[in-house]
């Protein structure tokens, strides 16, 4: 499989978003929600793909949650980037990638307004579980 690196600023959180789709094949999703809003997102993700996000120190990691607190949203403590949503699920993980923080960030479009207010917390998890990516987050110290 072939993919996509980058990471936040500073370099503590790294991630390796794996997939065969080409950025013309990836539509980003800009959520409307006051977080998503506030950060200009433009969440990729990939089902048949994978995330690998690896921090060097999670002393510099903000795993902020907010809402029905399903997801993690991964924001470098050090240089203020955020650079993923991360839904742990039992044995398992899903998670987006914010193509502003790839190395090809520039391939890929404007993002499509998405609004997921009205969604419970079952719903985004079944959401999240159908359409983010399997993830695998790692900590090197």
């Amino acid at each position: 499989m072939s993919g996509y690196s980058g990471g936040c600023h500073c370099g503590n959180i790294r991630v390796w978003f794996e997939t065969e789709l080409v950025p013309a094949d990836l539509t980003p999703r800009a959520c409307q929600c006051s977080f998503c809003r506030k950060h200009s997102t433009r969440a990729l993700s990939d089902p048949s793909g994978h995330i690998y996000l690896t921090i060097k120190n999670k002393d510099n990691v903000s795993c902020y949650q907010f809402g029905t607190k399903t997801t993690e949203f991964l924001v470098c403590a050090n240089c203020g980037v955020y650079v993923s949503a991360y839904m742990p699920n039992g044995e398992n993980a899903y998670a987006n990638v914010m193509a502003n923080v790839l190395l090809a960030h520039e391939n890929f479009g404007p993002g499509i307004l998405i609004d997921y207010g009205a969604e419970d917390e079952a719903e985004k998890r079944e959401r999240r579980r159908r359409n983010w990516a399997p993830a695998s987050l790692t900590f090197e110290d």
